[in-house]
C-alpha cells in the first residue's frame, strides 16, 4: 500500500505539473525528500543545480553512490519515474521561465535547459503541456 502511495502522489505530482502549465514556479520543491531518503536528495539537488548538463546515468550514479542498476531501479522506486525522465521535466519546467521572459529562440533555449535537440523538447513540452513551447510563449505574452 505504501509505495502505491508514493506512486499516487508522483503522478498526481506530474498531473499538476500537467495541467497547471505556465501556473507553477520555475522549480519543483524536493525538500521532502531530504528526510525521506538523504541519497535520493543529493541527487536530484545535483540535477538541479546543473541541468544543462548532459548527464548520464553512472554520473548520477556515483552522486547517490550506488551502482548504476541500484541507483536506477532505487529512484524509479522512490519518485515513480526515472531519473532521466525527472531530470527531462525538470528541464521542461525550467525552460518556462525563459520562454515567457526572454526573447531567445526556442532552439537556445532547448539548448541551454540541457536538451538534445528541439525535436526533444518541442515533444516533451507538449506531452506534458499539450501545447508547444511557441503556442506557451504566444499565450503568456498576450
Amino acid at each position: 500500500m505504501e509505495i502505491f502511495l508514493e506512486h499516487s502522489f508522483t503522478q498526481l505530482a506530474l498531473i499538476l505539473l500537467k495541467s497547471a502549465v505556465g501556473t507553477h514556479t520555475q522549480d519543483i520543491n524536493i525538500k521532502t525528500y531530504k528526510t525521506i531518503d538523504p541519497q535520493i536528495y543529493k541527487t536530484i539537488l545535483a540535477l538541479k543545480e546543473d541541468y544543462q548538463h548532459s548527464w548520464n546515468l553512472d554520473e548520477m550514479a556515483r552522486v547517490a553512490r550506488l551502482s548504476k542498476f541500484q541507483f536506477a531501479h532505487y529512484f524509479k522506486d522512490i519518485l515513480g519515474i526515472s531519473p532521466y525522465s525527472w531530470l527531462q521535466t525538470y528541464r521542461v519546467v525550467r525552460s518556462q521561465e525563459m520562454l515567457k521572459k526572454t526573447n531567445k529562440t526556442i532552439l537556445k533555449i532547448s539548448m541551454d535547459c540541457g536538451f538534445s535537440s528541439v525535436t526533444v523538447y518541442n515533444q516533451l513540452f507538449k506531452r506534458l503541456y499539450g501545447i508547444t513551447p511557441g503556442t506557451f510563449r504566444e499565450m503568456v505574452n498576450k
